[in-house]
C-alpha cells in the first residue's frame, strides 16, 4: 500500500491497519439523514425498526470502505480469495472442526445468558426477543460469514477452529493455544457489550420516534434533543461495530486486552456495575440540580454552556464515528490516527470527562463541603477513565503502528503542543520575573 503522509502531523505515515479517514464523515452524515428521511413504517416494531436502521448505516459504512477506501485491498485481513481452497482436503477437514467451534461458542453464549439473573431483566427484551424471532436467518448469516472467511484464510486454524479441537479432544489438545484464548475474550467482549448496547439503542430509537427537531421552540429543547441524539449516534456505531466484526471487511478483531485489571476498569463503566459504583462511591451529582438550573435566569450564559456541552458530545461522536466497523472496547482492530485522534489519544475519554463535569457542576452545591465532596467523587470518575486510557494504551501499543502513532502524538498533537507551549511561556515569565 502506498503510504500517505498525514497533512497535520509532519513526517507520520498511516499504516496498512489505518482506518479510512472516510469513515468517520460518511457515519456522521448519514445517520442523521438516514434517520430524518426515515419511512413512517407502523406496523414494525421499535425493536425491527433499529435493527433495519443500523443494517442501513451498516451497508452504507461497509460499501463507503469497498469503493472508496478500497479496503479489501490492504493487507490486515490474512485472506487470499483462492477457490482452490473449497476443494483442499486440509481446509475441508478444518472446516468441519471449525463448526464444532461455532456451536460451542453459541454453547458458551447461551450458557452465560440462561445463568446470568441480569439477563432475564424485562429491560434486556429487545436483544433475546430479537434472537427469539429470527434465530434461523442469524444462524445462516453467521454460518454464511465463517464459510466465506474460513477458504479465503491463508491461515485457517484460527481461534474458533482450537476450540472445536478442544471439544473433540475432551480438552486433551489446544487447551494452551494462544489464538483459544484471545477468541474467547472477543467472544466475552461481544457477549457482554451487544446486548447491553443494542438495548440502549432501541430505548433511544423509542424516544426520538416521539420527537422532532423541527418543532423546538427555544435553545433548551433543542439541547434536549441534540443531547439525546448524541447518543444514539454514537450507540448506532458502537452496537454495528460489535455485531459485525469480521476479515472480510478488516473489521476483525486482531487481539484482545488480557489483563484482569484492563478488564476490570472497563466494565466496571457499565450496567450493572456502575449503578451500584455511582450511587455507593462515585455519586457526584446534587440532587435536583444540575447546569440548567444555575444558569436558567441567564439565557446568554446559558446557551453558551449549553452549546459547549454539545461541542464537546459532538467531539465524542466523532470518535465513536472515527473508528466506524471496528468499535468495540478492550480490543485492537486497527488504528484510528487521524482527527480527533491526531488531538490526543484519548479525545473520547477526554470529551466525555468535561461533559460530566459541564452538566453536573458539582462544584456548585448547597454548601462547600458538599461541593468538595462531589468534586472528588468526579476525580474518582475521571481517575477511573484515566487507568482505562492507560490499560488501553498498554493493550495497543502491541502494534508498532501504534508505538509509532503514540510517539507521535505525544510530540506533534494539538495538546502536546499547548502544553509545549505553555511551558514555554511560564519559564518566560518566570526569567522576567527573576
Amino acid at each position: 500500500m502506498k503510504d500517505l503522509i498525514m497533512i497535520s502531523w509532519p513526517k507520520f505515515r498511516r499504516p496498512a491497519s489505518a482506518i479510512p479517514a472516510s469513515t468517520a464523515w460518511i457515519a456522521m452524515a448519514s445517520i442523521p439523514l438516514v434517520h430524518y428521511f426515515w419511512p413512517d413504517l407502523g406496523a414494525v416494531s421499535d425493536r425491527d425498526q433499529t435493527v433495519l436502521f443500523a443494517l442501513t448505516i451498516f451497508a452504507i459504512l461497509a460499501l463507503s470502505e469497498i469503493f472508496i477506501a478500497r479496503i479489501h485491498r490492504k493487507p490486515g485481513s490474512g485472506l487470499v480469495y483462492n477457490p482452490e481452497n473449497l476443494k483442499n482436503p486440509a481446509y475441508l477437514a478444518d472446516f468441519w472442526i471449525k463448526l464444532i467451534g461455532l456451536a460451542a461458542s453459541l454453547a458458551l453464549l447461551a450458557l452465560f445468558y440462561s445463568t446470568a439473573d441480569l439477563y432475564r431483566d424485562e429491560w434486556y427484551q429487545p436483544f433475546f426477543s430479537l434472537f427469539g424471532d429470527y434465530w434461523p436467518l442469524i444462524l445462516a448469516v453467521v454460518l454464511s460469514v465463517v464459510t466465506a472467511v474460513h477458504f479465503s484464510m491463508r491461515h485457517p486454524r484460527d481461534g474458533m477452529w482450537h476450540l472445536g479441537r478442544v471439544v473433540l479432544s475432551f480438552g486433551r489438545q489446544s487447551t494452551g493455544a494462544r489464538e483459544l484464548k484471545s477468541f474467547l475474550l472477543g467472544l466475552g467482549v461481544k457477549g457482554f457489550f451487544l446486548p447491553l448496547m443494542f438495548c440502549y439503542l432501541v430505548y433511544d430509537w423509542s424516544f426520538l420516534q416521539t420527537r422532532s427537531l423541527w418543532d423546538a421552540q427555544d435553545f433548551q429543547q433543542i439541547y434536549a434533543y441534540l443531547y439525546r441524539f448524541a447518543f444514539f449516534l454514537d450507540l448506532t456505531i458502537v452496537t454495528i461495530g460489535y455485531a459485525t466484526a469480521t476479515r472480510l471487511l478488516t473489521s476483525h478483531i486482531r487481539w484482545t486486552e488480557t489483563t484482569v485489571s484492563g478488564w476490570l476498569v472497563c466494565v466496571i463503566c457499565y450496567a450493572p456495575f456502575w449503578q451500584l459504583l455511582s450511587r455507593s462511591y462515585f455519586n457526584y451529582v446534587e440532587d435536583g440540580f444540575a447546569w440548567g438550573v444555575w444558569l436558567w435566569d441567564y439565557p446568554v450564559l446559558y446557551g453558551l454552556w449549553g452549546g459547549t456541552i454539545l461541542f464537546f458530545l459532538a467531539v465524542y461522536c466523532l470518535t465513536a464515528a472515527r473508528m466506524g466497523l471496528r468499535f468495540s472496547n478492550l480490543t485492537y482492530r486497527g488504528l484510528a490516527c487521524d482527527f480527533p485522534y491526531n488531538i490526543s489519544k484519548h479525545p473520547s475519554y477526554i470529551s466525555k470527562n468535561i461533559t460530566w463535569w459541564m452538566i453536573s457542576i458539582p462544584f456548585i452545591a448547597v454548601d462547600f463541603w458538599a461541593g468538595l465532596a462531589n468534586c472528588l467523587a468526579l476525580l474518582g470518575v475521571n481517575l477511573i477513565y484515566f487507568a482505562r486510557a492507560w490499560h488501553e494504551e498498554r493493550c495497543l501499543s502491541r502494534a508498532p503502528s501504534y508505538r509509532a502513532y503514540k510517539k507521535h502524538v505525544n510530540e506533534y498533537g494539538l495538546l502536546a503542543r499547548i502544553r509545549r507551549g505553555l511551558s514555554g511561556w511560564t519559564r518566560s515569565v518566570a526569567r522576567q520575573v527573576n
